[in-house]
């Protein structure tokens, strides 16, 4: 019996964070490769009520009455039938087996507090069954490899590893209008993600700016965040530190070129996108040597210790004084970058799905 397709769709009706762009470009990819084949009509997507697959141009495998976590848990199994179903945001449906499932990192299990506790017990608790039951598991790098395997999700053997591509942000049409309207000078501040999960380590850049606000460096952070949900979970802002709040994409492609460097203290990464996207747009970026990001950006960007603030002001500094190893970082960057890009990642997860197909 010939079995065709079918993409957990879930993440085009949820906000465009990390993973629901990961998604969103595997899916792009996806249909790319099936066309490509001659095998269009063998790929569908599921999608929950109220979502539309417009923005990618797949055929909806079919009306859903549900949406959210039921639609996953009890409609999506009846729709993909004895179809291949391919989930690409770590969870699916508990009843199914022999599947594909792309889980992008172990942060429920290694930083909890970053989470709803009922969000936290939902993942540590069906990851492991899910891995179980699917046929192929799939992650973003060698670093959340081996926490998968440590966490207990699955043995590491049995993970194989698909780097995301991150070329998706030259995509992006910039907003050349977000620097006039927020009257940010080009080169003339550094750019961090704002949000204030435990994991992400903001903190450490917060306190970093303090330490050189007399100086007149100014830090921007943008994301989830608002300054509100700074001030609620205990952050004590210095004057050089500015939070937008959440910006479009094209406002982000802005912010992220007019920077002088892309600071990403992040003690625990599955994957990280934001760095990478902001080297192959040549800003330099600083990293915590954590997670995957040692694996992915290996020599190209400076290192700061993610529990001294004093390391991040000295590395920003040094940054804010030399236009010329700014420059030279952020030309290293952009070559590092454009190892990872969607077309090559796709290829992979279309070779691993044409695999679990034959089973």
């Amino acid at each position: 019996m010939h079995r065709r397709v079918v993409l957990n769709g879930k993440f085009l009706s949820q906000k465009m964070t990390g993973v629901q762009r990961v998604a969103f470009a595997f899916a792009k990819g996806l249909k790319a490769r099936f066309e490509a084949d001659g095998r269009a009509d063998d790929l569908r997507i599921a999608l929950p009520k109220g979502a539309t697959s417009q923005a990618i141009n797949l055929s909806p495998h079919s009306a859903s009455l549900l949406k959210g976590i039921p639609w996953e848990q009890f409609e999506l199994p009846a729709q993909a039938g004895n179809d291949l179903l391919v989930n690409l945001c770590n969870v699916g449906p508990l009843v199914r087996q022999g599947d594909v499932l792309l889980i992008h990192d172990a942060q429920a299990f290694i930083s909890p507090e970053s989470y709803s506790k009922a969000f936290g017990l939902w993942y540590r608790t069906i990851l492991p069954h899910l891995a179980q039951k699917a046929a192929r598991v799939l992650t973003v790098s060698g670093y959340a490899r081996e926490c998968l395997a440590k966490a207990g999700v699955i043995s590491d053997e049995k993970i194989e590893v698909i780097h995301n591509g991150v070329d998706h942000i030259l995509d992006v049409t910039p907003d050349t209008a977000t620097l006039t309207r927020l009257d940010l000078k080009p080169k003339a501040y550094f750019l961090a993600p704002g949000t204030v999960q435990a994991h992400k380590n903001i903190k450490v850049v917060v306190e970093a700016a303090r330490l050189i606000e007399k100086d007149g460096i100014n830090v921007v952070l943008f994301g989830p965040a608002s300054a509100a949900d700074f001030a609620s979970a205990g952050f004590l802002l210095p004057s050089n530190v500015r939070v937008l709040g959440r910006v479009s994409d094209g406002e982000m492609r802005t912010l992220i070129e007019g920077a002088k460097a892309f600071l990403f203290p992040s003690a625990t990464e599955g994957f990280g996108l934001p760095p990478l996207e902001a080297m192959l747009l040549g800003t330099p970026a600083v990293v915590a040597p954590c997670g995957a990001l040692p694996e992915l950006v290996e020599d190209s960007a400076l290192y700061a210790d993610p529990n001294s603030p004093e390391a991040w002001a000295d590395a920003i500094s040094v940054l804010n004084n030399s236009d010329a190893q700014c420059h030279d970082l952020g030309m290293t960057g952009m070559r590092q970058a454009q190892k990872f890009n969607w077309q090559s990642a796709s290829d992979k997860l279309y070779r691993v799905i044409l695999d679990a197909q034959r089973l």
